[in-house]
This record gives C-alpha cells, structure tokens and sequence, in this order.
C-alpha cells in the first residue's frame, strides 16, 4: 500500500478483534518500531509488548484508576496486544 494512502485513510480504533495478534506478524511490528525515526536519531527504542491476559487486563485496571475511568471500562478498548514505544 501506497504509504501517503495510509496515512490520508488511517483512522483511530476503540474497536479490536478479540483474536490474540500473530506471533509473526507481531514480530514485523516490533521489528518496524525498533527503526521508527527518533529525535535527532538519538533516542534507543524501548518497547514494551504485553500479550498476556492477566498482565494485560491487570494494566487494563490500574489504566482505569489513573485516569478516572468507571470501574469496568476498558481503557484498551478490547485490544488482546498492547505496547508501549518510547525512546
């Protein structure tokens, strides 16, 4: 795909597919987030993937706290991966 069409057609999601991500396609995301550009070219990658549910729904509820939501919303909106990139 073209990437200026990616971007004029990318949308938010709060809407995720229960299906848990491919261990391969996983690894290709991960992968690309290690050469995303960074300040100056300065900053390492960190990147934080979480792929189980306890952990996952545990973040889900302290997520939830932190940011005033009511007990029960899901501030991941259902997404089964999360991760965290940051340099």
């Amino acid at each position: 795909m073209d990437t200026l069409t990616t971007l004029k057609t990318r949308r938010s999601c709060r809407k995720f597919s229960s299906k848990q991500v491919e261990e391969e396609k996983l690894s290709l995301i991960l992968e690309a987030g290690t050469y995303a550009p960074t300040g100056m070219g300065k900053q390492s990658p960190i990147i934080i993937c979480v792929t189980d549910k306890k952990t996952r729904d545990e973040l889900s509820k302290i997520n939830c706290r932190i940011g005033g939501w009511p007990e029960g919303f899901d501030p991941f909106y259902g997404a089964q991966t999360i991760y965290r990139l940051g340099g």
